[in-house]
């Protein structure tokens, strides 16, 4: 896994963040930037605070029409 911020490939886990949902997500630390990300930084679910199943379902909603 890449950096989001510098890209570099020296990232390092750092714990895990458990959601309202019930998603766990794996945090990760890069040394040389000083930043810290999940698994979903960098994505459209990055500041989502909706849980992911109500998202799957309106996803698979709006292309069944």
């Amino acid at each position: 896994m890449d950096c989001p911020h510098c890209q570099s490939q020296q990232v390092v886990k750092n714990g895990r963040e458990s959601l309202s949902d019930g998603t766990v997500l794996q945090r990760y630390h890069y040394k040389g930037c000083s930043k810290c990300f999940n698994d979903r930084t960098g994505t459209p679910m990055a500041r989502l605070r909706t849980p992911r199943s109500v998202v799957a379902t309106a996803l698979n909603g709006r292309s069944e029409g």
